[in-house]
């Protein structure tokens, strides 16, 4: 049974009153018109000292008593097929205590270099290390390709431009229209562009490598597992499947994760490897990947090449909109490379190709907002290409052709705090500085994640005061368990440091893995439910000291009783407790119809360029973002921050560089594989737009992606801005600027 409810939802400048059917049993959803004291502030993370002590551990951190140590032999070729592997003699080396082959029989194909062939515990790393050169493996090599547009499949590039002929239009698929005629749409377009952009494989370059410390025991056949995971209970299902077990006799821990971006929702083959060699040796065994392995083995952001040709109206109203764009999912082959990008114009025709090219490279994976960045640097370069020739300010242009009132607002906010008309530089190209060029670019943000699932969350309320609130999903670093206390702290009416709150832990309540940006909006609403029923009955029970209804019961500032009566404070109302504390088990509903389906953003950028040396220096950010209620302002913003960080790492300094005859990654350590460090930090600063979308009873939306799909576009439009000439290739390096401005004096 449902009960409807009304409630006020949007943001300021557009709110209304909607009716939401609220599932029996569930709390009244907060909207705008709600009062809150603890959520919507900015409370540290409840687990900073430990990570700032060390006393976090990390699945790295992890040491067992008798406790082997995991290593693996990977192909040194990057296509073909084993014919056999020997292991006999590494058996008889010192320490080696177990050992498996992982590629045999129908899985005997070579894929990219470093795909895993076997995998052998020792008592000490060392001795693992030396016992792989013991290892005899025998290969059936192939001719191989690297390179994306080597690729079969792959278009021609003349003058960086896509020069084969586009596709002429599909007939009508069932349930679905006909293609446009594009050629037409666009050549009857007041204005009109086309440009190809391209892209490089990003690693992920998580702060905790990839592995697991597997201890397998014989003697019950069960296990215990520290993991470096984005999915506990994914997790626990894949290696219980390894060890041959059911999943109730396993248990996944992973209390602190050193980050993940998409790359650790499985436990990969180095997760299968140490769950087989702990089985093996009865034995724990600890198996972490090097940094080298990292960034070869454990999935990227695909490269891509985009072209995109658009038409608009004089007035600048986009009227044609034409994509055509080619993924590298690796040895994937194909799925996992699609490059995405927010078509928020409505009145323009639409038509989207994508062709996966397959290469003999690590696969790629899901990376924070898979496509997006991609998809959403070529659409903004080409929105502001089609601005200048539509003679509009950038900002003027999105304005008039964004479909979203909420990032209209942004954009206005945005553009009047980050100074958008002191920063742009109207003459592009050209400046009174003899040695730096300076602009300014913008781009927009744009996601889903409203959550989902029926996950649950246990609050338990002691006789001393003191609260727990439990889950087993994870906490990849974003804060969850802060969230988790904040939440809880708000409907009990107590401090957030009143609240124990453990994560990681599959023995706990079920919860989501940490992707598409739905753990928050996932989890909030359980945990508001299960202290809300938590509640309820700690009010009964003061009912019942008081003699009255419990309907009569109120909280108050840290207190409980009636209005104008009689108020006990919190700590004293546990005492009413009997031995075992108040449990109770809050469930996520479905969502509600509520207010929208996404979140929004944008995000403005001003650069330096170096015209003798070619370098880019970001010198300011700004991200207007909003993620449904915001419940944590300090979390929320260090979201946006570091996805403005990552972008800048992406935009201008990192790819992957392949040898083409040996199919090997060059790059593959922080040495050669550049990142963005302190030096390329600009001014960076986050404004949060609380937004009450009534999807759920406490409005919570995901966050972790939306921020990321716009920062490598809004430097890169700003590096175009300063140089007077679009910038179409990423990662912009000082060679390309140069080779830029010597183009543009010629």
């Amino acid at each position: 049974m449902k009960n409807e409810h009304e409630m006020r939802v949007g943001f300021a400048g557009d709110n209304r009153k909607i009716k939401v059917d609220v599932p029996e049993g569930d709390l009244t959803p907060w909207d705008l018109d709600t009062k809150l004291e603890s959520v919507g502030g900015r409370s540290d993370r409840i687990d900073a000292f430990a990570k700032v002590t060390g006393r976090a551990k990390y699945a790295y951190d992890i040491n067992l008593p008798g406790m082997l140590h995991g290593i693996i032999l990977r192909s040194p070729h990057p296509r073909g097929s084993v014919k056999s592997v020997d292991l006999s003699k590494t058996l008889d080396m010192p320490g080696v205590k177990a050992a498996v082959v992982m590629k045999q029989g129908e899985r005997n194909r070579i894929r990219y270099v470093g795909d895993p062939v076997a995998a052998i515990a020792a008592d000490t790393l060392d001795q693992a290390r030396d016992a792989l050169s013991a290892i005899v493996a025998e290969y059936e090599i192939e001719a191989h390709n690297v390179e994306l547009l080597a690729a079969e499949g792959a278009p021609n590039l003349n003058e960086n431009n896509i020069s084969d002929p586009w596709p002429v239009p599909r007939p009508a698929a069932r349930r679905r229209p006909a293609d446009p005629d594009m050629e037409l749409e666009v050549s009857e377009a007041d204005v009109s562009a086309e440009g190809t952009w391209s892209m490089e494989v990003q690693t992920h370059s998580s702060l905790e490598s990839h592995g697991n410390v597997v201890w397998y025991k014989k003697e019950t056949d069960s296990a215990e597992i520290w993991a470096s995971t984005q999915a506990t209970f994914g997790a626990r299902q894949a290696l219980a499947s390894a060890l041959d077990i059911p999943q109730d006799r396993v248990t996944v821990r992973a209390e602190f994760v050193g980050g993940g971006f998409g790359s650790k929702f499985t436990p990969g083959e180095e997760g299968m490897a140490c769950a087989l060699l702990s089985k093996q040796a009865n034995a724990p065994v600890k198996l972490m990947l090097d940094r080298f392995e990292e960034h070869t083995c454990t999935g990227n952001r695909p490269s891509a090449v985009i072209q995109i040709r658009a038409g608009a109206k004089k007035d600048g109203t986009v009227v044609a909109w034409d994509t055509r764009s080619f993924g590298g999912p690796g040895c994937n082959g194909r799925g996992g490379s699609t490059s995405h990008h927010t078509n928020y114009f409505d009145n323009a025709k639409h038509r989207r190709i994508h062709v996966d090219l397959a290469t003999d490279t690590d696969a790629s994976r899901a990376m924070r907002a898979p496509g997006r960045p991609q998809g959403v640097f070529a659409m903004e370069g080409m929105m502001d290409i089609l601005a200048a020739k539509c003679g509009l300010d950038p900002l003027a242009f999105r304005l008039l052709n964004d479909n979203s009132e909420l990032r209209k607002a942004e954009w206005q906010l945005g553009a009047e705090k980050f100074g958008w008309a002191e920063h742009y530089n109207a003459s592009p190209g050209s400046g009174e500085d003899p040695r730096y060029l300076r602009g300014a670019g913008m781009a927009s943000a744009f996601w889903g994640g409203m959550g989902g699932g029926k996950h649950r969350v246990t609050c338990r309320i002691h006789r001393d005061g003191s609260v727990e609130s439990r889950n087993g999903a994870q906490d990849i670093g974003t804060g969850m368990k802060t969230l988790m206390a904040m939440l809880t702290a708000e409907e009990l009416g107590i401090s957030p440091e009143q609240i124990r709150v453990s994560m990681g832990n599959t023995n706990d309540p079920p919860g989501p893995a940490s992707g598409g940006s739905t753990t928050t909006p996932s989890l909030s609403p359980a945990v508001r439910h299960a202290a809300g029923l938590a509640k309820q009955e700690l009010g009964a029970k003061v009912a019942e000291r008081l003699q009255v209804d419990a309907n009569k019961i109120i909280w108050q500032n840290g207190h409980i009783g009636l209005q104008g009566g009689e108020m006990i404070p919190f700590q004293e109302a546990c005492k009413l407790i009997g031995a075992e504390p108040i449990e109770a088990t809050g469930i996520r509903q479905a969502n509600y119809d509520g207010y929208q389906d996404n979140v929004c953003g944008c995000q403005f950028a001003a650069v330096r360029v170096d015209r003798e040396t070619g370098l880019v220096l970001v010198e300011k950010m700004l991200g207007v973002q909003d993620c449904g209620l915001v419940i944590n302002q300090k979390l929320a913003e260090s979201q946006v921050i570091g996805a403005m960080i990552e972008g800048i790492s992406y935009v201008l300094h990192e790819q992957r560089i392949m040898d083409p005859k040996q199919g090997r990654m060059l790059n593959g350590d922080f040495a050669n594989y550049k990142i963005a460090g302190t030096l390329d930090m600009p001014e960076m600063e986050a404004i949060m737009y609380s937004v009450a979308n009534g999807k759920n009873n406490v409005g919570a939306a995901g966050l972790g992606e939306p921020p990321s799909t716009a920062a490598p576009a809004a430097v890169a439009n700003a590096v175009s801005n300063a140089l007077g000439l679009p910038m179409r290739s990423m990662p912009i390096t000082p060679d390309k600027v140069l080779a830029a401005l010597h183009s543009k004096k010629k």
